[in-house]
């Protein structure tokens, strides 16, 4: 499974990275949205979204992705500090299928989580 990771915190990404290599998920790194987006063509199975970023936020980008008929069928699930019910539900409206928040969860969780949406991926 490819994973494109959308993340500004070098140390979120470097523990969320060391937890998808143990799980041999191939991840790919970007730092705010635009980077992401520009990382696209490498055709991830799944994008692991933060929302607040430097340069495009984590909402922009969704919204552009799911937009884009070539890649409005990645799936998004959200791992952010934003835990309103108003952003959550903003992020479900924009095509996100999951939503986690940071504080609440460990990286395994997510393992998890991505295994549930993802069964027949290795």
């Amino acid at each position: 499974m490819r994973i494109l990771l959308v993340e500004d915190d070098a140390m979120v990404s470097k523990l969320y990275q060391s937890k998808f290599d143990l799980e041999r998920f191939e991840t790919i790194i970007a730092s705010n949205g635009q980077e992401a987006l520009d990382k696209l063509p490498s055709n991830p199975d799944l994008i692991l979204l933060d929302l607040m970023m430097p340069v495009m936020d984590g909402f922009e980008f969704l919204e552009k992705v799911k937009k884009d008929p070539k890649y409005a069928k990645i799936p998004v699930i959200v791992l952010s500090i934003l835990g309103q019910e108003a952003d959550i539900k903003k992020a479900q409206k924009l095509g996100a299928i999951d939503y986690f928040v940071k504080e609440e969860v460990t990286p395994g969780q997510v393992v998890e989580r991505i295994r549930q949406h993802f069964p027949q991926k290795p």
